[in-house]
């Protein structure tokens, strides 16, 4: 009905009106051309109308369409999403259930099965290391090989970490580290000759683990608290511990050829024998540590704090210890022949019978550092260094450079001086080439 009311209108009154417009007040044919001619308008307006009215309509539907699609296709990624979510969590029980085996390959094997749930769940990454790490730390220590029985005959089984152990921390170490929320904690864990090469555990706690013989080479260590840690005999050749807390640890006999630790903290750290040829110690704390054997051949110790370190008998040959601190250190037998040590403190420092073979002290801070024994200074260059109160009693400093260099109140006597120079104020020689203090009123005495 309303169709044909809305028809009545626009052929009947408004084709009127129209025609009215159009002809005025004329009767006859004219007016009837008129009003034909107003409907064929009024039927193109009408059709252009409802055309349009259809495209509004036809786009309205696509729209409602689209968003009804949306819709589906978010309840069924969510649906998808909530599936696979119930599946990972499946998984993940299941896989850390298998951690509590008694059966070895068992447990290996819930550790690589958390490992895929890492990949595939960033949303659990977290939560997998966390109980992977966990497990170390109290697994670790569980004796392996398992207690021998008396049928056993072989009573020189080596220890090593436990395969279980191992594989979580290959896990751990080659985990993708974007997705880590918190740091790895393997405090107080034993990892006695754990594979660990390439590891990626950068400010990793690792303080109070043994890792006794532990690979270590090309780590990452940056920042990584190793507090006390036992690295004994560990090889952490090219590994990268800059910044890393090692306070007190211990790493007599670790090797760590090229080992970046650039202001690594090494207070108190024991060194004894370690291997630190071409190692970056720039700025390192190395103060009150003990150094005793250790090898720092091409080191660079450029800035860093020696300070009462225990360096004796250490080769530090062709090292750059340019400005570093070691005020009070022990140097006894060290061998620095060919070392930078420019501007180098080392007041108080004690040097007996340390060789240092055409060593550069330019400007070194050298006051009450101790030269007895039979120390070699052949070529070693003092220019402008302050040896004021120095004790080079008996050294061999025929050939060292001491242009320029403050001996006042050192202590010359028994040192062999170099020929082409004259004896300091206050000193003369013996006539067997070695000094003795001059005779108060003699002419040495006096400076003339």
């Amino acid at each position: 009905m309303l169709v044909l009311a809305v028809a009545w209108l626009l052929f009947v009154p408004a084709a009127d009106w129209l025609a009215r417009l159009d002809v005025g007040s004329a009767r006859g044919p004219l007016r009837e051309t008129a009003v034909d001619n107003a409907r064929g308008r009024l039927l193109t307006l009408g059709a252009g109308l409802v055309a349009a009215g259809a495209l509004v309509f036809t786009a309205l539907n696509l729209s409602l369409l689209r968003r009804n699609s949306e819709q589906a296709d978010q309840w069924q990624r969510r649906t998808h999403e909530l599936t696979e979510q119930g599946q990972v969590t499946d998984r993940y029980t299941k896989a850390v259930e298998q951690l509590g085996s008694d059966k070895l390959d068992v447990r290996i094997g819930g550790i690589y099965a958390l490992e895929r749930v890492a990949r595939d769940s960033p949303r659990d990454h977290p939560a997998v290391m966390e109980v992977l790490t966990a497990f170390i730390r109290e697994h670790s220590w569980e004796p392996w090989p398992l207690p021998r029985t008396e049928e056993e005959e072989d009573a020189d089984l080596v220890e090593f970490t436990r395969p279980d152990v191992q594989a979580a921390l290959t896990v751990v170490v080659r985990r993708d580290v974007e997705r880590d929320a918190r740091t790895i904690d393997l405090t107080r864990a034993d990892l006695t000759r754990a594979d660990l090469g390439d590891a990626r555990l950068a400010r990793a706690i690792l303080a109070g683990a043994r890792l006794t013989g532990a690979d270590l080479h090309s780590a990452t260590l940056t920042a990584a608290n190793l507090r006390g840690t036992d690295l004994r005999h560990a090889r952490v050749e090219g590994a990268d511990l800059e910044s890393a807390d090692l306070t007190s640890a211990d790493l007599t006999g670790a090797f760590l050829l090229g080992a970046n630790l650039t202001t690594a903290d090494l207070t108190s750290a024991y060194l004894t024998g370690t291997i630190l040829t071409q190692a970056i110690l720039f700025y390192a704390d190395l103060a009150r540590g003990r150094l005793v054997d250790a090898c720092l051949v091409r080191a660079d110790l450029r800035n860093a704090r020696l300070s009462s370190a225990d360096l004796r008998k250490a080769d530090l040959t062709d090292a750059d210890l340019a400005g570093a601190s070691a005020a009070d250190a022990d140097l006894t037998g060290a061998v620095i022949g060919g070392a930078r040590l420019a501007d180098v403190t080392l007041t108080g420092a004690i040097l007996r019978d340390a060789i240092l073979f055409g060593a550069d002290l330019t400007g070194a801070h050298l006051a009450r550092a101790t030269f007895t024994g039979r120390g070699e200074f052949t070529d070693a260059n003092f220019t402008g260094a302050d040896l004021t109160g120095a004790d080079l009693t008996g050294a061999f400093l025929a050939g060292a450079i001491l242009t320029g260099a403050n001996l006042a109140e050192a202590n010359l006597s028994g040192a062999v001086w170099p020929e082409s120079i004259d004896p300091p104020e206050g000193w003369l020689d013996a006539g067997s080439g070695r000094l003795q203090r001059a005779a108060p009123g003699s002419a040495s005495e006096e400076g003339v």
